[in-house]
């Protein structure tokens, strides 16, 4: 859905140059909630979503931001289940593992923080 992928992307951008190291999709099932968790060196941000958001509009929210920040990313196949999406700052490397409910993506920066603020 376009609004669970807005959610996603507006939380994502408001955390993406502090360049978090993973962000997360849980799916509470029983309680039809959605955890989103974004990891930051030893910081654990966490927001509770009252609806269940679908792994699609969790990676395309995700992509968007960091898009925003960083520019256009390409995506490279690396298997059926996993995809990097990439360019010369950042790479993204979503791996969902469906069946537990979860789908985390990777987070790498080929700039150093002082270049990357130069850039904003």
């Amino acid at each position: 859905m376009e609004e669970d992928k807005e959610i996603v992307k507006n939380l994502v951008y408001m955390f993406a140059r502090a360049r978090p190291n993973k962000i997360s999709l849980e799916l509470d099932l029983e309680k039809e909630l959605s955890v989103i968790s974004i990891y930051i060196n030893e910081l654990k941000l966490v927001s509770i979503q009252s609806k269940r958001i679908d792994f699609t509009s969790f990676a395309m929210g995700v992509i968007e931001a960091y898009e925003k920040v960083y520019g256009k990313l390409e995506v490279v196949p690396v298997s059926f289940r996993e995809e990097i999406y990439k360019n010369d700052k950042v790479s993204l490397d979503l791996y969902p593992t469906g069946s537990e409910g979860i789908f985390d993506i990777f987070i790498n920066y080929n700039v150093k923080r002082d270049q990357d603020s130069k850039t904003r």
